[in-house]
């Protein structure tokens, strides 16, 4: 019967509303919706939807609830509020009966459980042992999931085994002293085994009418419950499933191959990304959103996460004007982290561009960084490449944003740390200037390197690593389209208008002519230097006339303690023994001009001019002799640089 209007009920009416407002996933609603329409011999029975927090998969899972009831399918949602399968049965259960489905056999039969439980927990003289087994989650589970033996599963991160059997002993002789019926005493110790072929029964029973919909959302909270009974009720354990049931799983992690892999045949499954551009500005108009600056702002604060752009879009914007809720993104990643330390080190690992165990050293100590490694491996929103972890960028942006805001020394002084633990990295390659271009990881050190350096101080270091820029330029389009990039994602990092402004200024359509761009980044540099009132240590060389001249080389670089090749007595960046890179840009971010007081530098023996060493007297003679200029990075007044590690960076976060 219809209300006034034609709904069936208010949530018909929510329901309606919320698929107008829903905005993208256009292909998997299609796809489910067409798949309930197949025949049995072509459907496929599994729906399995992850990815992290905040992308929708809740949402997604509504939308196909609403389309399942679209079609008069009976449909079931449950999630971690169902603590323990005789309560997701039960759920199940009462849901399709709300719609008109009745499962008479399980009602019954659960109504019988709840009875006999009532009275166990009622009785004064029951044991303490009874009590447990009724109301502790993880006993029940146990006993019920995996009946055989009773002390596995989710039992063994909850109960001892001793624990369990004690229980299972003393459970076992009340409850045939109290009910004469062993039926009842079985239902008690083990309702998942009596309940499941019940409720199985109901549904193929219902499923000559209709199709059957069952969703579990938030799987990732109750895979150590329903995992194990979804793949029993596969096999088949407690009955055979009617052809049109589908289920539809939704959680932060793919569907473990290991225990599902047999079932692929049937399964569809869907890695749910970010919206794209048109979605987020469609979801943005839809809700009034048209300022443009506004726009903006909000797709650059989102990284277009879908949680996000709708918070976003609802909470107070004026004028560009958007509130920032990078800590609001960062509970919703961390939500069912409940340690504090941990969630403080996935704060941490998300500071760097990539992560490997070395940098983790850096940031947590050398004893922590192998299990740390493998603990980040584990979470939907890390990447593994390589050998290397990243941090998805809807991810980590908030999270570097909270922790920039939260401490901005601290933040300054972890960069400072990755910057030197890259540096010398890339200077214990000992590559010269000849070899250093084709070395696909002496270049992504560089990156980084620069990139931390950038993040420490924006403002002290945007001319020293514009000018690294200019010598990238040097190895062609791909490698200066990779320094924007990066450049690019400093000047967000570090929330720096200049970089970001900089980095517009310096993009082209297309392609970047590399000659071309070294133009503008040289006249970029010297106009930001003078900006903030710096002066060079020594005049920019002749290679500024002729900006295709290939950089010189000063020196094979060394690793920490090592002096490089080029110098006859010259002390490194950070200390004695400390060597320079190969000239020019392989002189690197923090090897020329970056040194502190006293430890080198324009007085130390071999130094031309300039400070760490960079223009020591070259290893190389002849034409690159032609080429000798000082590094792009000589400066009077970096002090700031003084308390920098001597030799190895600190361990930070301990």
């Amino acid at each position: 019967m219809s209300d006034v209007g034609g709904a069936r009920s208010m949530q018909e009416i929510i329901r309606a509303r919320q698929s107008d407002d829903f905005v993208g996933r256009q292909q998997q609603r299609d796809d489910f919706r067409a798949n309930l329409r197949c025949p049995p011999d072509t459907r496929k029975f599994v729906f399995a939807l992850h990815g992290q927090a905040g992308i929708g998969k809740t949402h997604l899972l509504r939308q196909l609830h609403g389309i399942a009831l679209e079609i008069g399918a009976l449909t079931a949602r449950t999630d971690e509020n169902e603590t323990d399968l005789v309560a997701l049965m039960a759920a199940v259960s009462r849901q399709i009966a709300g719609q008109g489905g009745e499962t008479r056999g399980f009602s019954q039969r659960f109504a019988d459980y709840q009875r006999r439980r009532d009275e166990v927990l009622a009785d004064p003289q029951a044991p303490s042992a009874a009590r447990e087994l009724l109301t502790t989650s993880a006993v029940r589970v146990a006993f019920s999931a995996v009946r055989a033996l009773p002390c596995l599963g989710v039992l063994a991160d909850a109960v001892t085994p001793e624990e369990a059997n004690t229980w299972l002993d003393q459970a076992s002789a009340f409850f045939a002293a109290k009910f004469r019926n062993h039926a009842d005493v079985q239902l008690l110790l083990s309702p998942v085994d009596d309940l499941a072929p019940l409720l199985v029964d109901d549904l193929r029973r219902l499923a000559q009418h209709r199709q059957l919909v069952l969703m579990f959302d938030n799987f990732e909270r109750t895979t150590e419950i329903v995992e194990p009974w979804l793949l029993r009720l596969l096999e088949g354990h407690f009955g055979e499933l009617p052809t049109t049931l589908v289920l539809a799983i939704a959680g932060q992690y793919p569907l473990d191959v290991n225990k599902w892999g047999e079932y692929a045949a049937i399964t569809v499954d869907w890695r749910l990304d970010p919206f794209t551009d048109d979605e987020a500005r469609t979801l943005l108009r839809r809700k009034g959103v048209s300022d443009q600056p506004t726009i903006e702002v909000i797709l650059e604060l989102s990284g277009r996460l879908p949680l996000l752009v709708a918070t976003l879009a609802d909470g107070p914007h004026t004028g560009g004007a958007v509130q920032d809720l990078s800590g609001m993104a960062v509970e919703r990643f961390l939500k069912w982290e409940p340690d504090a330390a941990r969630r403080s080190d996935v704060l941490l690992a998300a500071l760097p561009r990539v992560l490997d165990e070395d940098v983790l050293a850096v940031l947590a100590g050398p004893r922590r960084a192998a299990g740390l490694f493998q603990w980040l491996r584990e979470f939907p929103f890390v990447v593994e490449s390589h050998g290397r972890l990243h941090f998805q960028q809807v991810v980590r942006g908030p999270m570097v944003r909270h922790g920039r805001g939260r401490s901005p020394s601290r933040f300054a002084e972890l960069h400072r740390a990755l910057f030197a633990h890259y540096r010398n990295r890339r200077l214990g390659l000992g590559l010269s200037e000849r070899h250093c271009w084709a070395d696909a990881e002496w270049r992504r050190l560089l990156f980084e390197e620069t990139y931390h350096l950038l993040c420490a101080d924006s403002r002290r270091s945007l001319s020293s690593g514009l000018r690294a820029g200019a010598d990238v330029c040097l190895a062609g389009a791909v490698a200066a389209r990779h320094w924007l990039d990066m450049l690019a994602e400093a000047g967000r990092d570090a929330d720096d208008p200049a970089i970001a402004e900089c980095v517009r200024a310096l993009r082209g359509d297309g392609e970047p002519d590399p000659i071309e761009l070294r133009r503008k980044i040289i006249d970029r540099a010297d106009s930001t230097q003078r900006s903030v009132a710096r002066t060079p240590a020594v005049p920019w060389s002749r290679s500024d006339a002729d900006p295709t001249a290939r950089p010189a080389v000063a020196g094979a670089g060394g690793a920490a303690g090592v002096p490089g090749a080029g110098f006859d007595s010259g002390a490194g960046a950070f200390g004695p023994g400390i060597g320079g890179g190969a000239g020019g840009l392989a002189s690197g971010l923090g090897g020329a001009g970056w040194s502190a007081p006293g430890t080198g530098g324009a007085a130390s023996a071999g130094g031309a001019a300039g400070r760490g060493g960079a223009l020591g007297a070259s290893s190389q003679r002849g034409d690159d002799e032609e080429h000798q200029r000082p590094s792009w990075l000589a400066d009077d007044d970096d002090d700031w640089f003084d308390d920098m590690p001597k030799a190895a960076p600190p361990v930070i976060g301990l």
